[in-house]
């Protein structure tokens, strides 16, 4: 099971870069985030319509949605 306070981290970190591949979203977190971080995690936020992930060569990339932004617009705003 995956920590659901990590959720705003990675969409703020796709927010800011557009896209990353995992290696670079796990440099980007502290120590303790990059425990974490679970797979299941980003498979959830891409089923729910936050992030899209590609494979691009070996590596998965991941890019933050319109929806994605939206719920970060919501819960900043305490909407």
């Amino acid at each position: 099971m995956y920590d659901p306070a990590l959720q705003p981290t990675v969409l703020e970190k796709l927010e800011t870069w557009g896209r990353l591949t995992e290696s670079d979203l796990r440099a980007m977190l502290t120590p303790v985030d990059r425990i974490r971080l679970r797979d299941d995690m980003l498979k959830d936020l891409e089923s729910e319509g936050l992030l899209t992930i590609r494979i691009v060569g070996d590596e998965p990339v991941f890019s933050l949605t319109e929806r994605g932004g939206q719920w970060l617009r919501e819960h900043r705003s305490g909407a």
